[in-house]
Formats: structure tokens, C-alpha cells, sequence
């Protein structure tokens, strides 16, 4: 879209280029043509001085001159009109596509704020999620190394501590217990590597 933009722009401005030289050149002429008008009324007026000849045809000779200068003149003026008001149309059409481009340059540049913010928060989460993930893996190795402790002190009280019964099937309870604990951090754990891995 950008691109056909300033294609676009890049014609009109060619036009109006063209259009400019055009007026030019038809100016020049019209002035030579103005020039040469003054330039036969001049040699009238010496050729009256000269020799005599008839004041009416002089007259008429001077105020055609007139006449042709007039609307010549005119011509130019209402040309000069016409492709000023062309000039005009065409300064506001690139003024249009000038805002245009602008307009586009700043949703583009939104676009890509939006794109690096919304890849900030991603790369954000997955730390979290792998700082998550870190914790509970050392949450498993102390629950795993607890599980040990209880099973030592279970043997223990299975060698030489049987008359406490009670005790060992509290330990047993809290060994449960801490397997449970385990399965849940194992599940926990594989949860957020499933997602780490996407």
C-alpha cells in the first residue's frame, strides 16, 4: 500500500512537472507574440512618421493591433487561470496522498511497537514459567530426599523399635503422604515443561 503510494505520488508529481513546463512555453510564446505585436506597432508608427499615408488605414491598422494584443492578452490571462486552478488541484491531490503516507508510516510503526510489546510479555511468561518450573524441580529433589530421611527412620523402627507401632504407622501416614506430594509436583512439573516446550 505504501508502495503504491508513493507511485502514485511520484506521477502526480511528474504531471504537474509537466503540466509547469507546459504553461511555461505557452507564456513564452504568448509574450513573443505580445512582442511582436509592439514590434509592427512601432514600425506603423515610423512609417506614418516617414512617409504619409492614410490616417484612417493607420488608425485601423493600430487599434486591429490593439485589438489582437487585447485578446491575446485575455487569452493568456484566462489560460494562465485555468492551469493555475489545475496547479491548485494538483497540490492538493499530493496533499491528500502526502497524509495518506503519513498515515499509513504511523499505523505501521503502532503495529510494531504492539509486535515487540505482546513478544516482551511471551518472553516474560516463559521465564516465570521457567523459574516455576526450577522451584518445583527443587521442591521434588528436597520432597525426594525427605522420602529417604523416612525411610531410613522407618527401617530403624522396623529393627529395633517394634513396640513403637504407633509411631512407624504415623511415619508411614506422613510417607504417604509426601508420595502424594510428589506425584502431584511430578505432574505439576511435566505440565509446565509441556508448555516450555511449545
Amino acid at each position: 500500500m505504501v508502495e503504491d503510494s508513493k507511485s502514485a505520488r511520484v506521477n502526480d508529481n511528474l504531471e504537474s512537472s509537466f503540466t509547469i513546463h507546459h504553461l511555461t512555453e505557452e507564456k513564452n510564446k504568448l509574450e513573443a507574440n505580445y512582442d511582436k505585436l509592439v514590434q509592427d506597432v512601432h514600425e506603423l508608427m515610423s512609417f506614418q512618421e516617414e512617409r504619409v499615408v492614410d490616417f484612417r488605414h493607420l488608425q485601423s491598422a493600430i487599434t486591429y493591433q490593439h485589438g489582437c494584443r487585447s485578446e491575446l492578452v485575455a487569452n493568456m490571462k484566462a489560460q494562465m487561470a485555468k492551469k493555475d486552478a489545475e496547479s491548485e488541484k494538483l497540490k492538493q491531490n499530493y496533499e491528500v496522498l502526502l497524509n495518506l503516507a503519513r498515515a499509513q508510516a504511523i499505523v505501521i510503526q503502532n503495529l510494531k511497537l504492539k509486535h515487540i510489546t505482546d513478544k516482551q510479555l511471551l518472553s516474560e511468561a516463559k521465564m516465570n514459567l521457567e523459574l516455576k518450573n526450577t522451584e518445583l524441580t527443587k521442591s521434588e529433589e528436597k520432597l525426594t530426599q525427605d522420602k529417604l530421611e523416612l525411610k531410613f527412620q522407618v527401617a530403624d523402627l522396623l529393627k529395633g523399635k517394634e513396640k513403637h507401632g504407633e509411631e512407624m504407622g504415623q511415619l508411614e501416614l506422613q510417607f504417604a503422604e509426601l508420595m502424594k506430594a510428589e506425584e502431584k509436583l511430578e505432574e505439576k512439573i511435566k505440565g509446565i515443561q509441556a508448555i516450555l516446550e511449545k
